[in-house]
């Protein structure tokens, strides 16, 4: 069971890098390559299952996702006027970032401090 929950976050975002591509395929029509790179980088990481490149993963997620979280609130501080409809997309932002930051954060944990028992 230990293992199956230790490639949780890696699949999510496996999932999160797909679902980027594809967003951006749909408004633009471009492939964007980041997202290929992020994808391709985590399947790697999923086979050969190196702990370094996972901590490294983590903390690059975990910054990340810290980022969206400041820029999702600093957004809305601004001047603009504030609506019903804009303070639900503030609390969708930060559900999606904040489960984010959360699983970034056991992908670093599952990669530097979690010990497998062989």
């Amino acid at each position: 069971m230990n293992k199956i929950l230790r490639f949780i976050p890696t699949i999510y975002f496996i999932l999160f890098s797909l679902f980027w591509f594809y967003q951006q395929y749909a408004e633009t029509g471009t492939y964007h390559y980041v997202s290929i790179a992020v994808f391709v980088a985590l399947v790697a990481q999923l086979f050969t299952n190196n702990k370094t490149t996972g901590f490294l993963y983590g903390i690059l997620f975990l910054l990340f996702s810290g980022f969206m979280i400041s820029y999702a609130v600093t957004m809305f501080t601004g001047t603009e006027i504030v609506t019903e409809n804009t303070y639900s997309l503030l609390y969708m932002q930060l559900g999606i970032y904040g489960f984010t930051f959360i699983m970034a954060g056991l992908m670093v944990y599952y990669n530097r401090y979690f010990s497998q028992k062989v």
